[in-house]
């Protein structure tokens, strides 16, 4: 698929939408049963004990982790899905070419360290980076796994501000216009 001449990356279109509060996102995932019809997230709707519809505890913890921090943005979680997959993809590559290149385990994380900060071990804790080096798949696939439910709870977020541009008879100014709208 190629991009016409007019049309604006997807990110930047995201990020021209009105902010979207994790708040407005908890209030549109009380919804309970009309979750399990969303595209998005039909798949993490179960029931509770009552037999009430409700979030997967993974994507509740997620949701809950989002809420305590008050100026977090639907846009916000978004990146932070995005980035957390990307380093993990990068930490795979890096891993796999200096396994390759004969690097003893026991320097892994040291190299690691020293080639970039954006692969996360400087500004994580020492535990964690020790966990990771015992088992990085198992590290990163835990992580992975939590940043596409981020991204997908994000995504409906941010679909809903979307949605009310759409059929706002007063749009805001700032947004994409439809015939921007990705199909």
């Amino acid at each position: 698929m190629t991009a016409m001449a007019g049309d604006v990356p997807l990110l930047e279109r995201l990020a021209g939408l009105p902010p979207v509060s994790i708040a407005e996102l908890r209030a549109l995932l009380e919804g309970g049963a009309a979750l399990s019809r969303d595209p998005l997230l039909a798949g993490f709707v179960g029931a509770d004990e009552e037999g009430a519809p409700a979030l997967h505890p993974l994507a509740a913890a997620l949701l809950e982790q989002l809420e305590q921090r008050p100026d977090a943005t639907c846009y916000t979680a978004l990146i932070e899905a995005l980035t957390g997959i990307w380093n993990a993809a990068v930490r795979g590559a890096v891993v796999a070419r200096l396994k390759a290149g004969g690097l003893p385990a026991d320097d892994l994380l040291l190299r690691l360290e020293a080639l970039s900060p954006t692969l996360g071990f400087q500004a994580e804790n020492r535990e964690w980076a020790r966990a990771w080096v015992a088992d990085p798949t198992a590290q990163d696939g835990a992580l992975v796994q939590q940043c596409l439910v981020r991204l997908l709870l994000a995504l409906r977020g941010l679909a809903e501000a979307r949605a009310r541009a759409l059929t706002d008879p007063h749009p805001p100014s700032r947004g994409a216009s439809a015939s921007e709208e990705v199909r």
